[in-house]
């Protein structure tokens, strides 16, 4: 069965980042033989090239977010933590306007900021938020859990009664460890980068 759920989660992405147009293309994409693809067919699990209701129900897909804009072991804690709660994990990166208006200046471009996260071993899927209503790409995902960081703000059950009234029954779940390191958070990180004077006081031709 893990092997059956692998093969449905990886449909899955698939599916979402429309990268399959065809049932031989997904035997292409994913190496499936004819049999395996006629076993999914049996069970019920796929219907063409895409999963059907069934299929869905047999993964769990896990939705967390955050700026992610000097990248430091703590991001990779979270998103490890994000990942155990599911078979897919679809990570939300927010758009330079959403940090401008909720917390700073991002000092990395959200273009680059996305490149970064999918580049992170735990991250099958990172797509960009909406700047006006953060729940709108929920919707497209329609996930089984959303997860959040011990420091984000959200109000979970806020979350939960807003999906619910746009037709989705969500988990929201909350990490509540930190990772433990020295600079375990970006404004840290830039707090270092001003106490040492950077660029290097040493070379007054900077």
């Amino acid at each position: 069965m893990i092997f059956v759920k692998k093969i449905l989660a990886e449909i899955w992405k698939l599916e979402f980042e429309n990268a399959v147009t065809s049932e031989e293309d997904l035997k292409e994409k994913l190496n499936l033989t004819q049999r395996k693809l006629e076993l999914l067919r049996e069970k019920g699990y796929i219907e063409g090239f895409k999963l059907t209701d069934k299929g869905r129900k047999q993964i769990r897909v896990a939705v967390c977010g955050g700026v992610f804009d000097i990248l430091h072991p703590g991001h990779g804690f979270m998103l490890e933590k994000a990942k155990a709660y599911g078979d897919v994990l679809v990570v939300i990166v927010a758009r330079d306007e959403t940090v401008k208006n909720r917390k700073r200046i991002p000092i990395v471009p959200e273009d680059q900021r996305l490149e970064m996260v999918k580049l992170l071993k735990p991250v099958d899927i990172a797509i960009l938020g909406e700047t006006d209503d953060y729940l709108r790409v929920i919707e497209r995902i329609k996930p089984d859990v959303i997860v959040l960081g011990p420091d984000q703000t959200h109000n979970a059950e806020y979350i939960k009664e807003e999906l619910r009234k746009r037709g989705l029954n969500v988990e929201v779940k909350r990490v509540t460890e930190y990772k433990e390191c020295a600079l375990h958070s970006t404004r840290n990180i830039l707090q270092r980068i001003i106490e040492r004077g950077y660029p290097n006081k040493r070379d007054e031709s900077l």
